[in-house]
């Protein structure tokens, strides 16, 4: 098991936690509601680690440190989400 998970790049992981969240959610507008407020956090933390050069996530020197491509990918995974949830519902 330790080993599939290990396999998952940061943005699948999260990705999948973000999935099971939304499963328990009762409808595709709280469902959107909430996909929309995880993207303007992720792109709150993406201004700070750009305007930080990194430093904002930084964990020590170790291997595999948060880098751009990764914010943009979950933002990117975010917004594809989130397109999937059609605005009917609310009209």
């Amino acid at each position: 098991m330790e080993a599939t998970r290990a396999c998952g790049s940061r943005t699948d992981r999260y990705m999948g936690r973000v999935a099971a969240q939304l499963s328990a959610m009762r409808d595709d507008t709280e469902r959107r509601d909430f996909i929309s407020g995880e993207i303007d956090k992720w792109e709150e933390r993406y201004a700070r680690f750009t305007q930080s050069d990194g430093e904002s996530h930084r964990r020590g020197d170790a291997p595999g440190q948060p880098t751009a491509f990764d914010f943009i990918e979950t933002i990117s995974a975010l917004g594809a989400m989130q397109a999937r949830y059609t605005e009917s519902e609310t009209a």
